[in-house]
This record gives structure tokens, sequence and C-alpha cells, in this order.
């Protein structure tokens, strides 16, 4: 399996080898295209080749880019569980100086958890997508059957006893005998 972490600004962003192209888990804060681009093309990964994209949840650093890069024929999945936030996403953007590119609805793939198996292996990925509330209420999370979870902000670092939303979430996780978990922030976890 392929991973690439093409991150930058201290957010880590993730390319993964599918059919024909690769998946995006995760882009920039809105107006970074520029900089998106060039970290790929250090990586040798031309814009084109992203074919599709996931948010891991909805806050700046992970979905800035969203339109900008469906702008660009990257096809945006968006589980049904992160639906209702793409309002308050864009409201969030009304009070701030950012150059935010509204996300448009009527053109993602609508995905129910419980497909979404089926529906990577479609792109040649064996896994799936678990609803993972915790940083955030719309968290999803990527598992690969290898043993590899793309988790966004559910980050080890942030696991507190006290929060039962986050445990529970860890513990759906660590049910996939996890090896290697890739964050959102600072370095991927675990054996590679």
């Amino acid at each position: 399996m392929n991973i690439v972490n093409v991150g930058y600004a201290s957010t880590n962003y993730y390319a993964i080898d599918i059919k024909n192209g690769k998946l995006l888990v995760d882009c920039g804060w809105p107006g970074t295209l520029p900089q998106f681009t060039r970290v790929l093309q250090r990586k040798g990964i031309p814009l084109d080749e992203i074919k599709y994209l996931l948010v891991t949840h909805f806050h700046p650093d992970h979905a800035g880019l969203v339109q900008e890069l469906k702008n660009h024929g990257t096809k945006f999945i968006l589980p049904e569980c992160q639906v209702s936030y793409l309002d308050s996403f864009a409201d969030y953007f009304k009070e701030k100086p950012l150059p935010y590119v509204e996300i448009v609805q009527n053109d993602n793939i609508l995905l129910k958890l419980e497909d979404s198996r089926r529906f990577l292996a479609g792109l040649g990925l064996q896994g799936e997508l678990l609803y993972t509330p915790g940083h955030s209420d719309d968290s999803v999370t990527l598992i690969l059957d290898e043993g590899y979870a793309i988790t966004g902000d559910l980050h080890p670092a942030f696991l507190s006893g006290e929060d039962p939303k986050t445990r529970a979430s860890w513990d759906s996780i660590q049910q996939f005998k996890i090896r290697r978990i890739f964050p959102g922030h600072g370095n991927p976890q675990g054996e590679n």
C-alpha cells in the first residue's frame, strides 16, 4: 500500500494509490491550492491524478480546498453522517477573511457508511469508513484492511479516558487490529 503524506502547514493529507489515480484524504486551508499543488509536484503527483477526495471532518485545515479540488475534476466522497455539517462549515467562513469556495452539494458522491466497503473495493482499496466522533461530531476514519487507520484529528495524543465518545471511537478503530495510525497532525504511529 502506497500512502504518501502531501501535507503542509502542520496538517497531514494522504494520497493513496487506487485504480487509475489517487484517493486524497483531507485537503488544505482555503486559498492554498497553489501551495498544495507545489507539494504534489515535489512528491511526483500531478493534480489530475487526484481522482477522489474524502475528508475526515469539516475543519478549515482538513476541508478548506474541497470545492477548489472539485473544480479541477476531483470527485468528492461525502459520507451521509457528514452532510448536515456542510452548512455550518460554510457559515464559519462568513466571519473569517479566508478565500473559501463554498462546496456545491449537488454533485458529491453521497455514501452510506455501511456501503463504504463495497465502494472502496470499486476503487481498488480493501477497507471501510467508520463514524468516529470525539474530536468533532462529524469525524470519520478510513480503515484499511492492511492494518492502517487514517484518523484526521482523532489523534492518540488527544485520547482522554474521561471522554466516553472519544474512547468509544478508539475502541471501534482498534477492533480492526490497527498496526499504523496516520493522524492529521504529527507523525504516523505504529509499525511500517
